[in-house]
């Protein structure tokens, strides 16, 4: 790494929002490790790294930190971060139910809520029970307007549908992965409704407009979604998430609206996205473009230049923590070799995993060492060592990092 370099990206890092940078020197002994440590045939050649010292700015390691590289899950941080933003970590997404224009129709109208359960479609269908006269014949409609229908998202390959992501939705339950989440969650409300003696035709789609409201669900708030996104990855969730960030910042809710709609957040918030390309709310595209640069950025504004918006981003049931929670639970084998074990509990970063790409973004904190944020992406991994042998090899970089490697 060059003298230049670092000294650029220091100053970089450091004038992003409201932060300055400090003249003590960089700790070359972690460069050093790194230098060594990032040369591991687990980890190919096409590697980028960026740590910094949070507070300062001060530029401890990189490599290739300004390449355009496959975020995977990592493009989960960029969605917390714009939807805390554009719209506040208390705001809720509503589900309702709405008369329809003659005795007996009623709308179930989709609020793009992420975590909307089966048990809340029936409590609201309980909630329309009450309001009908026993036994009357009810003919549903479905308002899921809030979202254009437009398709898997762009650079999605087509196995991900229903595997790992449905198509997106503004009513469909959590964990729902199919092609379809609307027409199910239609199918859980009417199933409820019929239980309470009411004969159900589902008729289609409908504009619910203005029409009176005859049941709510006030739903989940974006802190709840949040937290879940980041702890476990939930790829739904986040789609969702990118979409509300849409309509939150006056965009169209369809995939061009959504990506418009994140870069102008996130300029707002004094980042550079120009040499990025941010396609999808949940790091699944192929066409995803960042670099550990940009990612280390969007950490620092949100821990430290302006740290109050984002806060649950960092609490212990967000970020997974290493060895303990989410997806770096050590019962997934992370933190749990011999070099990676001294960081355990120490690290809050955000998994990320394709068939080619490992990444690993976050905070780190060891006994004795100040707090560090990084960004490790690997991509074009080698496909002769096990996804697993790949993710320990950047814990281990994760705990030269931190300094408990030494």
């Amino acid at each position: 790494m060059s003298a230049a370099l670092v000294a650029a990206l220091s100053v970089g890092l450091a004038t992003a929002g409201s932060g300055s940078a400090s003249a003590a020197p960089r700790e070359k002994t972690v460069d050093q490790l790194v230098d060594k440590r990032i040369s591991n045939p687990r980890l190919g050649t096409t590697v980028g790294l960026l740590a910094i010292d949070a507070v300062t700015g001060e530029v401890l390691s990189e490599h290739d930190s300004t390449r355009r590289m496959l975020p995977a899950s990592n493009m989960k941080i960029v969605t917390a971060v714009t939807s805390l933003a554009a719209l506040g970590a208390d705001h809720r997404f509503t589900t309702r139910v709405r008369a329809g224009a003659t005795p007996g129709e009623v709308i179930l109208e989709g609020g793009g809520d992420p975590l909307l359960s089966t048990r809340e479609l029936r409590r609201l269908a309980t909630q329309t029970a009450a309001t009908l006269a026993p036994g009357t014949p009810v003919t549903l409609y479905v308002d899921d307007n809030l979202f254009p229908s437009d398709g898997r998202g762009p650079g999605w390959t087509t196995g991900y549908i229903p595997s790992v992501v449905s198509s997106v939705h503004s009513l469909a339950r959590l964990w729902d992965y199919s092609r379809d989440p609307s027409a199910n969650a239609a199918a859980v409300f009417a199933k409820k409704l019929r239980a309470k003696g009411f004969p159900v035709t589902v008729a289609g789609a409908a504009e619910a407009g203005e029409a009176p409201v005859i049941a709510e669900s006030k739903g989940h708030t974006v802190d709840e979604a949040v937290r879940i996104m980041l702890r476990i990855s939930e790829n739904n969730v986040a789609e969702v998430l990118y979409r509300q960030v849409a309509l939150a910042a006056g965009q169209p809710g369809d995939w061009r609206g959504a990506r418009t709609a994140a870069e102008q957040v996130l300029t707002g918030l004094g980042i550079d996205t120009s040499r990025n390309k941010l396609l999808d709310g949940s790091g699944l595209s192929r066409r995803n473009r960042v670099t550990p640069q940009f990612l280390v950025d969007v950490l620092r504004t949100a821990k430290v230049t302006n740290p109050e918006p984002f806060r649950v981003m960092f609490e212990d049931d967000a970020m997974p923590i290493s060895g303990v929670s989410g997806t770096l639970d050590d019962k997934y084998g992370r933190f749990t070799t011999k070099r990676a074990r001294c960081a355990a509990g120490d690290v809050k970063a955000k998994t990320g995993t394709l068939f080619d790409t490992i990444s690993l973004s976050g905070v780190t904190a060891s006994q004795g060492s100040p707090e560090r944020i990084f960004s490790i992406l690997v991509n074009d991994r080698p496909q002769r060592y096990s996804a697993l042998t790949i993710r320990q090899a950047v814990d281990g970089l994760t705990a030269t990092i931190a300094g408990c490697w030494r």
